[in-house]
């Protein structure tokens, strides 16, 4: 799938909040992350940053293309390119990006935006040669 195609879904599931906004919460809150669903070769996770640290290391999406939805709340987007200053931009709630395997970035929940929750979309970039694994994306931040 292209990255514009995998925005789709993430602004699809990212709309959907309300129906999946329960599974992500537990007893003391918002959980982490839980997959929302998996089909084909994408898989779509949901990220609570109210128990995230407080934010992404810098990460690599080789052989990795995806997209980023918030659902709720704000992130900062912050996309670095060789030889050029990195680029910190704000991401509201209802807004999105996508991203090839080229791709290095890093993110953080705008602590004044109040709780935010994003919409992950992963996807390998070459499903044929064994890109990045569809099961879970392989990330800095912990997930599986």
């Amino acid at each position: 799938m292209e990255p514009e195609d995998l925005l789709d879904v993430a602004y699809d599931a990212g709309r959907d909040y309300p129906s999946w906004r329960v599974r992500l919460a537990d007893a003391q809150g918002e959980s982490l992350w839980i997959r929302l669903f998996k089909a084909g070769d994408f898989s779509v996770w949901a990220l609570g940053w109210s128990s995230m640290p407080p934010g992404t290391a810098y990460l690599d999406h080789e052989g990795v293309r995806g997209a980023v939805f918030v659902a709720r709340g704000a992130i900062t987007h912050e996309r670095v390119r060789l030889g050029c200053a990195p680029h910190p931009e704000e991401v509201g709630a209802g807004q999105g990006f996508c991203f090839d395997e080229t791709f290095f970035h890093r993110m953080h929940a705008v602590r004044d935006a109040g709780p935010t929750v994003t919409v992950h979309v992963f996807a390998p970039a070459d499903p044929d040669g064994g890109g990045g694994p569809v099961g879970g994306p392989v990330l800095g931040f912990g997930l599986p």
